[in-house]
């Protein structure tokens, strides 16, 4: 073998390692947030930029693996409603963290009936209104702290500088914080440790978030929303994420091709456009055996038609009313915040 021809070999070895090496740096260390709010990011879709609310034809549309639902025996329904009668105890007596713990774990039994169900739901409810999204910090919580800001920082430097895992848009909003740039050095603003994460429920037109206790990894309820699904089926069940740089406000819309409507991205502001009053898009993707990627157009996002929420008649995302997109969108992380949807 020629000289020039091992050198030649050599750098194209060397070229290879090099390539690899970079792979899995980038699979190791890639950013587990980009807020929207700063550098959106434009999924394409079909060629075009813009988020559609799509339904997939028979042949786009693999088969997805439907969540199972284990039916509660009749012990485990007396031991969730043994619970739900200690948690409630518990809140009587203004033991408001113990509550909550213990309504929560009644609740995540999925034995409870729907009427005891939502007892449980209203309380937790009304204690993350309480201990969560107002502004006074309980001592103890696991899930709220005081921070004392510093020179130079702003809610996103100190989101990821904590690792906080929900928005800085949330925390703004349970501070009443506008604008963020009027934060001053010294002042002291309450932190929510997260992520949250959703399961939406297909056949009842819900969504239910809950936050991930820090500690123990526990989910803990806090609200449910009414949604609008996809008609005929259209939204697929499985596991899913908050895609990473998938949220946008004023979001450019693109009908998709299964809407026989002309191919014409509509801007925020001009006349069609569907997406609500603030344009919120929060871009999916199936993660473990839910096969869609984010190319394919699944989304969570607002809408101009408030009567089509809690049917089933979207294209195949899923839609809130504009108030219930706001905090959806202010709740949901980036890659961190699981979106789990039922039949």
């Amino acid at each position: 073998m020629r000289r020039s021809q091992r050198r030649f070999i050599r750098w194209v070895l060397f070229i290879i390692v090099i390539a690899l090496i970079a792979f899995v740096a980038k699979r190791h260390y890639w950013p587990a947030s980009q807020p929207a709010d700063t550098q959106p990011a434009k999924p394409e879709v079909n060629g075009l930029s813009g988020p559609t609310d799509r339904m997939p034809t028979t042949q786009d549309a693999p088969p997805t693996p439907t969540p199972t639902v284990k039916k509660a025996s009749p012990a485990d329904r007396s031991a969730a409603l043994a619970l739900l009668e200690q948690g409630m105890g518990l809140y009587r007596q203004k033991k408001h963290l113990d509550a909550r713990s213990t309504l929560a774990d009644a609740l995540n039994t999925s034995a409870l009936p729907e009427k005891q169900a939502e007892t449980a739901r209203a309380k937790l409810s009304e204690l993350a209104d309480r201990m969560l999204f107002s502004r006074k910090v309980f001592p103890n919580d696991p899930c709220t702290f005081a921070y004392t800001f510093q020179s130079g920082d702003v809610p996103v430097r100190v989101e990821r500088k904590l690792k906080l895992r929900v928005p800085a848009q949330l925390i703004q909003k349970i501070n009443n914080i506008p604008d963020a740039t009027k934060i001053q050095i010294g002042q002291t603003l309450k932190l929510i440790r997260g992520p949250f994460h959703a399961v939406i429920s297909k056949s009842r037109c819900v969504m239910d978030v809950f936050l991930e206790e820090p500690k123990t990894g526990g989910k803990i309820f806090v609200r449910r929303f009414r949604v609008g699904v996809g008609m005929d089926g259209s939204t697929p069940a499985g596991q899913w994420c908050v895609s990473l740089g998938g949220k946008m406000t004023h979001a450019p819309w693109t009908p998709p091709a299964s809407s026989n409507l002309p191919r014409k991205r509509i801007q925020w502001g001009q006349p069609g456009y569907p997406l609500g009053k603030m344009g919120y898009w929060i871009s999916i993707e199936g993660i473990g055996k839910t096969p869609y990627t984010r190319e394919d157009g699944y989304g969570i996002h607002g809408t101009n038609n408030p009567d089509s929420i809690g049917k089933a008649s979207s294209l195949g995302c899923i839609r809130l009313a504009d108030d219930d997109i706001e905090m959806v969108f202010a709740m949901l992380y980036e890659k961190w915040s699981t979106v789990t949807v039922l039949p």
